[in-house]
């Protein structure tokens, strides 16, 4: 959550927001208003005090309990637009470029910088997005009337608003069916031609304001869905292709759009106007194209001719997607396409330009793919299927997955140097995963042909241990001919370090694999680039997480010291989570915070779930969400270019201070997590692990594997229950022992001087205080009563209580505070606004799942479970968050 100002103005929107609630549920059932305003008021009085809500919450009927559900939810939701309205201040690159200009920095240097940075957000189907479509549009449309009404004193948006609450009021919070992957592709482009593509072309035009015309954009967008199959048995070959078919039909139907608007307005005539020369040849080479009526109508009107033109070829463009034939007449790229906007362009005055501008700004961000897909495959699947071939062709026997990794790194080699062969001659004889596999591949290389070659760039392997993992990649890459050996390489081979020690060996396994000549081929034809993805949200899981942060910046700084080495430039891809128990945080500070030429001008990170809608649903907030994140990329990128480092860097003391806290957190973690065994019992027990894995947030499954043990169960799932039961663990525990420990041994002073002067640890040490405060342990108890051996509830319970006690307490110490955000009282006061309601639903929840596991019958089983399911989507209102 930002800082953000309160003011009367905030406050007079929240009172009208919650007047209008009232207003609606009285016009439906006025007992629940006047429940609703007891419960308001007992819960302002008695913040830390439940017995009494719990007591109300026993005599409520469901009906009754449905009701003030949806209204304390719909209350969250509507307190949550207003403050996104007040966080999203105006934002220019121009305070940057005049920041560093102060700093001493020569504006052409910076200008340079501006241009060669690229960021790429890559949006993901991660079910951490727990509301349905319809409250997306309804949140969108809110904001924008809640500027009318208080900026325009507007009384027919005054009269939208209240029809659209009333709306609401009688629409389930939650899914009944379970979302498929397509419609997941849905939200996103909702979200993207509603808001994203607005901001990012109003965002562009203001840098080129400092660049003059970019001719590669700055920032590029991305995506999973459709490529994410890790551990997702719904994203299949069929539903990749039909993924990518959806995107590019939607941007070309887009641009058609546009030219269809700009045919109207560009009525500039030739005995009015000079044009050209290069523009009315390109007319004339291509006029057999336009039809008898369109070649009387723009015979003096060139730009409707020529826009006309384009728009035939972009139809014909969308017949050739599936075409058996190629069409006569179409773009083949997306070059085609800007070298006619351009020609355009050339013959139009400045102030005539603004149309045709903003269509090349979204042909420059989006080609003729929209979004640069992602493809993601566990690396046991992929070296699977590998072996089953290998052994087929006759390479090697059916043992090699059970050899040590220098002889399958071996094979794999004696393999690459043979011609490729073709994959679709295996496609019948192999098992059904391999043939997936197969296929995969050799759609892959049908998309780039024929969509864009951008389409899909990163195959990202999960779970990457070894070097023959990404050898294993790189012979289906041969095979498939995405890889030409000392032509081109067409796909991004991108291993992915998700837990503790594969962190640690991450540099290792890039220094083993560029010992081994058919990979060092490929970096060459990469132009000696490698993509690293580096995953926060396993590696918290895994080591807990302070040790999952010290570990990724540590990786960091190894990668980037072997880059420099062996000459190779390594982007790094961020797989951050949406909360900051999955690396979540402000993008901004953790850009800053970043080691030394970690980011240099290139950014690429994962934005997940419930983090879409809050930053990229309305095109104001979105076009403030990316400038910042522009700005302190541009910061950091000059920083990194001229040789700027924090003390942190220059310090050999503070990194054994921060190894200390990060070794004995773990250490704590694991004693708890891994090796207590008793706490699967107590997680299964004390949190609604139960529910959310029933509740159709998104098309993944909770888990990889048929597996009860916590390695197998997925990130979000696994913070999503610690955030419901409102003890949020997994984003703090261990830290207060790090703490501990680093105090005993360097004193209280060296921890001071640690935040003062350490970016990486103060950003660190700042978020988890921001979780803090949002914890509830007296919440967190009453979940206790779920577990079925008491002395169970009562060890690991104490031990929660017990750490969380002392992280506040250390942390408090370093910051020199008496209390959690004590000098952040906006911030402060933002969570405590919220925390009646979120008391409220979790009464709710725990009440109602007493009443579930006494139910008798099945129908009364299903309607409380759906009522459960609401309060989780209430609950991950108030929190702004949920896995």
């Amino acid at each position: 959550m930002k800082k953000f100002r309160v003011s009367d103005e905030l406050k007079r929107e929240i009172r009208y927001a919650l007047h209008e609630l009232l207003g609606v549920i009285e016009r439906f059932n006025p007992q629940t208003k006047r429940l609703f305003l007891e419960l308001r008021e007992t819960l302002k009085k008695t913040r830390e005090q439940t017995i009494s809500l719990e007591h109300i919450a026993e005599h409520l009927d469901t009906a009754q309990m449905n009701d003030l559900i949806k209204a304390f939810s719909l209350y969250l939701m509507l307190i949550n637009i207003i403050e996104e309205r007040f966080e999203a201040t105006k934002a220019d690159i121009q305070e940057t470029i005049e920041e560093l200009i102060q700093e001493g920095f020569d504006r052409p240097d910076i200008i340079d910088t501006l241009k060669k940075i690229r960021f790429y957000p890559v949006f993901t189907a991660h079910p951490t997005e727990s509301r349905r479509r319809t409250f997306l549009e309804a949140h969108r449309e809110f904001s924008d009337l809640f500027d009318k009404i208080f900026g325009y004193d507007d009384q027919e948006a005054k009269k939208r608003f209240r029809y659209r609450l009333t709306l609401l009021w009688q629409t389930s919070l939650i899914r009944k069916e379970k979302i498929e992957v397509l419609f997941e592709l849905d939200n996103l482009l909702f979200i993207l031609e509603s808001s994203v593509l607005d901001a990012l072309a109003d965002l562009n035009q203001s840098i080129e304001r400092h660049t003059g015309i970019l001719q590669k954009p700055i920032t590029r967008l991305g995506s999973w869905i459709g490529g994410d199959r890790d551990g997702n048995p719904y994203v299949t070959n069929e539903v990749m292709v039909e993924a990518m078919k959806i995107q590019h039909n939607t941007i070309i139907g887009l641009y058609i759009h546009k030219i269809d608007r700009l045919i109207r307005e560009l009525s500039i005539s030739t005995d009015q106007r000079e044009v050209k020369k290069e523009l009315l040849d390109s007319i004339t080479q291509e006029a057999k194209y336009l039809s008898d009526k369109s070649i009387k109508l723009h015979k003096s009107e060139p730009f409707r001719a020529k826009l006309s033109l384009m728009r035939q070829k972009l139809k014909n463009r969308l017949l050739f997607i599936n075409a058996i034939n190629e069409p006569n007449f179409y773009y083949h790229s997306p070059k085609e396409l800007l070298r006619d906007i351009d020609l355009i362009l050339d013959s139009l005055d400045p102030i005539s330009k603004e149309g045709v501008m903003e269509l090349r700004e979204l042909v420059l961000h989006c080609g003729f793919h929209l979004l640069k897909m992602d493809f993601r495959e566990h690396k046991s699947k992929i070296k699977n299927a590998l072996f089953e071939i290998l052994s087929l062709m006759g390479l090697s026997d059916t043992s090699i997955a059970q050899m040590p990794s220098a002889k399958q790194i071996q094979t794999i080699v004696k393999a690459l140097a043979k011609p490729p062969v073709n994959l679709s001659q295996f496609l019948d004889g192999t098992s059904e995963e391999t043939a997936q596999i197969l296929e995969a591949f050799i759609k892959i290389r049908w998309a780039k042909e024929k969509i864009n070659k951008r389409i899909i760039d990163s195959f990202i392997l999960s779970m990457t241990t070894d070097a023959s993992d990404l050898l294993a990649v790189l012979w289906f890459a041969k095979q498939a001919r995405l890889w030409i050996p000392g032509k081109e390489a067409h796909i991004s081979i991108t291993p992915l370090f998700e837990t503790i020690e594969d962190l640690k060996n991450a540099a290792s396994i890039i220094r083993t694999l560029y010992q081994i000549k058919p990979y060092r081929r490929y970096l060459k034809d990469r132009d000696n680039t490698q993509e690293v993805m580096i995953g926060y949200s396993d590696s918290s899981k895994d080591g807990g997480l302070f040790a999952s942060s010290y570990n990724l910046n540590k990786a960091t700084k190894d990668l980037i010291a072997l880059g420099e080495e062996l000459g190779i430039r390594f982007l790094l891809f961020h797989g951050r989570g949406g909360s900051i128990s999955r690396g979540g945080g402000p993008t901004e500070a953790a850009i800053l915070a970043s080691p030394y030429k970690a980011v240099d001008g290139f950014l690429k990170l994962t934005e997940q779930g419930e983090v879409i809608s809050s930053k990229y649903l309305n095109p104001k907030i979105a076009r403030f969400n990316l400038t910042k994140t522009i700005q302190a990329l541009l910061k950091k990128s000059v920083y990194d270019r001229f040789g700027i480092k924090d003390e942190c860097e220059e310090n050999p003391n503070f990194d054994q201070i921060l190894q200390l806290i990060s070794d004995t957190s773990y250490q704590v973690y694991k004693e708890l997590v891994y090796e207590d065994r008793d706490f699967l019992t107590y997680f299964k027990e004390a949190t609604p692990i139960e529910f959310i894995s029933k509740l159709n947030l998104g098309s993944r499954p909770a888990k990889r594997k048929k597996s009860e043990s916590i390695e197998d169960l997925r990130a979000i799932p696994w913070v999503f229950a610690w955030t419901q039961n409102r003890s949020i663990m997994p984003a703090w525990y261990g830290v207060g022992s790090g703490l501990e420990a680093a105090k005993e041994r360097y004193d209280l002073s060296a921890l001071k001087e640690l935040y003062a002067h350490c970016p990486f640890f103060k950003t660190t040490i700042d978020n988890i205080e921001l979780i803090l405060t949002k914890v509830d342990l007296n919440i967190a108890k009453l979940y206790n009563q779920f577990v079925h051996d008491p002395a169970i509830a009562h060890k690991i319970f104490t031990k929660i209580q017990d750490e969380f006690e002392k992280t506040k307490t250390h942390i408090l110490a370093i910051k020199e505070k008496d209390s959690l955000l004590e000098k952040d009282p906006l911030l402060r006061q933002s969570i405590l606004l919220r925390k009646p309601y979120l008391t409220a639903l979790s009464i709710f929840q725990i009440e109602l799942i007493k009443k579930y596991k006494t139910a008798k019958y099945k129908k009364q089983q299903e309607r409380l479970l759906n009522l459960i399911h609401t309060t989780i989507v209430g609950i991950a209102q108030g929190l702004r968050n949920t896995g």
